[in-house]
Parts: structure tokens; sequence; C-alpha cells
């Protein structure tokens, strides 16, 4: 017992040495606490004691070498901790290493929920993107590490003044196998393959005025998307053009289909009328027959030049069924002309009209507009479709439908600009 509570001179050499190791890791723990501490701003108070509990410390710990170097000194001396039982100081140092490594693990957890100087530079290194802030000097107030390595690639150094960056990035970069890809943004290819957008702001807060902020963007997948969209465009394109020759075609061969059925019907009809009239001369019936049988047989000829209707009833139904088929709706104004001949080459026009619309103009409507009073019939024909080309000029169809038009007396106008007007003019038959 009397053993038990000897002093920390009289006790064994190991246990001073236990005794010490653990007074050395008591010390490195309340280094760390009060630099943990310090770091965080924990509190004026909470500082003072660590410090205070680092210092006592550290006074234990002299005093325990002092004594621990005295013992093995053959001459005399008077000991420190001489009435201080070993087995006490023991126990209080376990105590004090447990208690700090506690608060060690309790500062922890207080450090990662609250903000601090340290967590801030920490969460601005972590982003993705750089991040640069500085004053009107152009010294750097904040720079993350992204934004370092995007100024060395750009100057060549790391990122020391504002100024440098900004000329480099506004001007023509200092170093090779970096392209600027847009001399409007500030849009940059890097020798790695990925493509950053710089971007500046002028500070607006009040206490903040004067200081700038810079953020370098990656948009290297927004970049190689937009490629791949323009890419697949021009592929798009070619493929229209290629559908619009096909549709050319096929509108070609539906009108040769057409043309072939109407003059096989205009052929029986024509062969009808010729076999009536022969009839009429053989028999020597009245002149109004013959002139009935005449006007049919002309009706006849220009159906073979312009339509395959037999009235004007079924003329319309057939020119608005073609209009359909090319995805086209015809909007009237008025009525068609009593005269036959005017209302074949009114029909004539509309379906002319219809195709270059569809085929030229890529619309969906063609507007008619006819109007008579005592000098004839006024015709307008427009549709809502792309204004034709510059110096677009009449092609075979229009030019065919001016000839017949004028072979009656009439007169044809088209006008191109600033959008396609064509213009009919019939006169009244005596």
């Amino acid at each position: 017992m009397v053993y038990s509570m000897s002093g920390f001179i009289k006790d064994t050499m190991k246990l001073q040495n236990l005794l010490m190791i653990l007074m050395e890791i008591c010390l490195i723990l309340e280094f760390i606490l009060l630099f943990s501490r310090i770091m965080r701003s924990a509190g004026k108070w909470k500082i003072v004691g660590s410090s205070v509990g680092l210092f006592a410390s550290y006074l234990f710990m002299v005093g325990l070498l002092s004594d621990h170097q005295r013992r093995q000194d053959t001459h005399s001396y008077k000991p420190i901790l001489y009435s201080l039982p070993i087995y006490a100081l023991v126990i209080s140092v376990i105590l004090l290493t447990v208690y700090l490594i506690l608060a060690i693990r309790r500062e922890r957890k207080e450090c990662n929920n609250t903000l601090s100087p340290w967590s801030v530079y920490e969460a601005v290194n972590n982003v993705p993107c750089g991040v640069c802030f500085s004053d009107a000097l152009g010294r750097i107030i904040l720079s993350n590490v992204k934004m370092q390595e995007l100024c060395r690639i750009l100057t060549g150094n790391y990122l020391q003044n504002f100024e440098i960056l900004r000329n480099a990035i506004n001007s023509e970069p200092v170093q090779k196998n970096i392209v600027k890809l847009n001399s409007d943004s500030n849009v940059f290819y890097l020798p790695d393959g990925s493509v950053w957008l710089f971007q500046e702001y002028q500070l607006k807060e009040p206490d903040l005025k004067g200081y700038v902020q810079t953020v370098a963007i990656n948009v290297s997948e927004l970049y190689y998307n937009n490629e791949k969209i323009k890419s697949n465009n021009e592929k798009l394109e070619q493929l229209n053009r290629k559908l619009e020759e096909m549709y050319e075609k096929i509108g070609d061969e539906i009108r040769e289909q057409e043309t072939l059925a109407m003059k096989i019907k205009v052929h029986d009809n024509f062969g009808r009328s010729l076999l009536s009239i022969r009839r009429i001369l053989e028999k020597k019936e009245e002149p109004d027959n013959m002139r009935a049988q005449l006007e049919t047989l002309k009706q006849q000829v220009y159906i073979l030049t312009s339509s395959t209707a037999n009235n004007k009833e079924d003329q319309y139904e057939d020119t608005e069924k073609h209009a359909r088929e090319l995805g086209i709706s015809i909007q009237i104004q008025g009525n068609y002309p009593d005269d036959l001949i005017y209302g074949w080459l009114t029909d004539r026009a509309l379906r002319e009209c219809v195709t270059n619309c569809a085929r030229h103009a890529h619309g969906t409507a063609v507007y008619v507009e006819i109007k008579r009073n005592m000098d004839g019939y006024q015709i307008q024909i427009t549709n809502d479709g792309e204004p034709p080309l510059k110096n677009a000029k009449e092609g075979g169809g229009l030019s065919a439908l001016r000839k017949a038009v004028e072979a009656e007396h009439g007169t044809m106008k088209t006008f191109f600009e600033p959008a396609f007007y064509l213009f009919l003019n019939f006169p009244l038959k005596r």
C-alpha cells in the first residue's frame, strides 16, 4: 500500500516513461484543439481556455522531465513532484487524454456544421468552374484551383494579377494550341479538347464596389452538341433538297398521267363532235345546231391545252382535288367567268399557281379574287408561301398561260416583289 502511494521519483523508470508518453500525447491533442478553435473562430473564452490548458500541460511536462533527469544523476537534487503519487498522476493524465479526444471530436462536428473562412475556401475549390475575385487594382482576393490552372494554360503563369488574365481573355492567348472560337465572346478551345467560357461581372453591392468576379464555365458538352446539331442540320438540308427534287419528279409524273387521261377523254369527245358536225352537214340541219357543235368543239380544243373537266362545276372540283393532293387549300372570292373559255383560262391559271405554290413557295393556301364590271373580268391570284427569289422570271407554265390569255384578247401581268401576284384581265365579248 505504501508502494502504491509512492511519489514519481521513487517509482520505476517504466512507469515514469509511460507517464511522459501520455503527457506528450496530451500536448499534441491540446495543440490540435487550440489550432482548430483558432481557425474556426470558436470564441475568445474557448481559445483562452485551450491556451491556458496547453501552457499548464507544458509546465507539468517540464516538471516530469526535470525529475526524470535528476533521478538519473548521482548528485543530490530536490525533486519538483516528490510529494505527488505516481498512480494519481497516471490516472489524471489518462482522464486528460480522454477529455481531449472527446473535445477534439466535438470540435470537429461543430466545424462541419458551421461556416468559416476555410470552409468557404474549400467549397470554392470544389466547384467545377473557375472562380476569381479581384479588387479595383487587380489584386487577387480569392481564386480557386481551377482558375489558377486555366490561367496557367492561357498565360503560362499562375494567377497573380487579374489584369494579366484579362488581357489574355480579351486578346489572343499567349500559349500555342489555344483557339479563340468567337471574337465576340470569350470562348476558348484548350489543348486537352475542353471548351471554356470566361465571363466577368462587376459586383453591385455598395460594400463591394470596384470588386470584379470572373467565372470560367466548362461548355464542352454544349459546344460539341451544337456541332452535332449543325452537322445534322446540313444532312437534313441535303435530304430536303433530294426530297424536293423527288416531289418535283412525282408532280411531273402525276401531271403527265392527268394529261394522258385528259387527251384520251378529249379525243373521244372530239370524235363525237366531228361526227355530229358531219351528220348536220349531210342532213342540212339548222345553223343553231351547227353553232352549238362548233362551240363544243372549240371547248374541247381548250380542254386539250388546259383542263380535263367537262363543265364549270366539275372543273372547279377537279382543280380543288388537285390542290388537296399537293396540300394546298384554295380560297376564292367571287364567281368564275360565265364565258366558258374565260372560265377554263381562269382554271388553268389557278392550277399553275397551285403547282408553283407547292413547288417553289412551299405555301399552304392560294387566294383568288374574281371581279366583274362593265369592262370585263379582273382576276387576282396570290399565295401565303415564301417570297420568290430575287430576279425571278416566268417559267414555261406561266409563259404558255400568257399566250393563251392574249389569244383571247386578254392581258396578263405577273409581279414577284414583294410577293407573287398574278393579274388576268378579260374583256366582255359582244
